[in-house]
């Protein structure tokens, strides 16, 4: 088996990210697709997986079988998913790594964040997910249990919440009455029917894409500011059940961190640490591991 490449993927519920690097020249690949979260939909984040893993794979003329690759998805702490992707690539897509891991994407945002040292993650994009990185290298995750039950904290709950007041909106007074249902009703409709055929086929991201919205209203539409209210304390309270009682540095990270943060108490906004590095660059951590473990002990070394 001859392995001269290290794959790093991070798939979430908006994009999925490939960073392809040849092991001794230190050439770097990349490529970017569409949504990867298998957990929200696993055949459309395969065949988005699989689209920049050959992107990456043409511009670099490596094969799959040269490759040591690490994925951190969106869902990934499931075996069950992560052993179906596995089958997916292998048999669907005739895709058969060197050596492949599969993780939660809160996993390699852990190991990235921090740069692969001890620390608590908060990840705030489309869902939201805690993980705590112990000093004997035990790794835990808290929430990140999905949309349908779990997620508070995360962009596609801020949306959900702003589309449950348009729907009141329309129950109570038949049109929407705040700055914020107004805007909602602009691209939803405003009619039983138009916003059913909506709600039928909306997906986390879809619900995700309205949270810019609702921050950008919070200082002028009660309804908004109510939102980013009940948002704010699902983020305390992530926080809270992440780092548990260890004294370990805490970062928030994903693309809801930095308008997040400064809705937070101040107390807690000045325990927070600055973040390393991202999803991305934990799995390229994670991956460079297995890629030694292969070369110096001829071991795979998946788990």
């Amino acid at each position: 088996m001859t392995v001269r490449y290290v794959l790093a993927i991070d798939g979430g519920g908006t994009k999925v990210l490939a960073e392809l690097t040849e092991q001794s020249s230190q050439l770097t690949f990349r490529s970017q697709g569409g949504p990867a979260s298998i957990s929200n939909d696993l055949d459309l984040a395969v065949e988005n997986i699989v689209k920049v893993v050959r992107d990456v794979c043409e511009q670099s003329g490596a094969k799959a079988s040269d490759i040591v690759a690490v994925m951190g998805l969106a869902g990934g702490a499931s075996t069950t998913l992560a052993e179906q992707v596995k089958v997916m690539l292998k048999l669907i897509y005739e895709i058969e790594f060197a050596s492949l891991r599969i993780e939660s994407d809160a996993i390699t945002s852990l190991y990235g964040a921090n740069l692969g040292e001890p620390c608590v993650v908060v990840a705030l994009g489309t869902g939201a997910v805690g993980a705590r990185l112990q000093s004997n290298n035990q790794a835990k995750l808290v929430g990140g249990w999905g949309f349908t039950v779990d997620d508070f904290g995360g962009g596609a709950r801020i949306g959900l919440m702003a589309v449950q007041y348009l729907l009141n909106d329309i129950d109570c007074y038949d049109l929407p009455k705040s700055r914020l249902t107004i805007r909602l009703s602009e691209q939803l409709g405003c009619t039983r029917q138009a916003i059913s055929h909506w709600l039928k086929q909306a997906k986390p991201a879809d619900y995700a894409r309205f949270s810019p919205l609702v921050f950008s209203l919070q200082n002028e539409c009660k309804v908004a500011n109510k939102v980013l209210t009940e948002h704010t304390k699902s983020v305390v309270e992530l926080i809270n059940k992440s780092r548990g009682t260890s004294p370990l540095p805490v970062i928030l990270i994903g693309g809801l961190a930095k308008v997040s943060q400064d809705l937070l108490p101040l107390t807690l906004q000045n325990e927070l640490s600055p973040c390393k590095g991202d999803s991305l660059t934990g799995a390229a951590i994670l991956a460079v591991k297995h890629y030694h473990d292969i070369i110096e002990k001829g071991q795979r070394n998946e788990p």
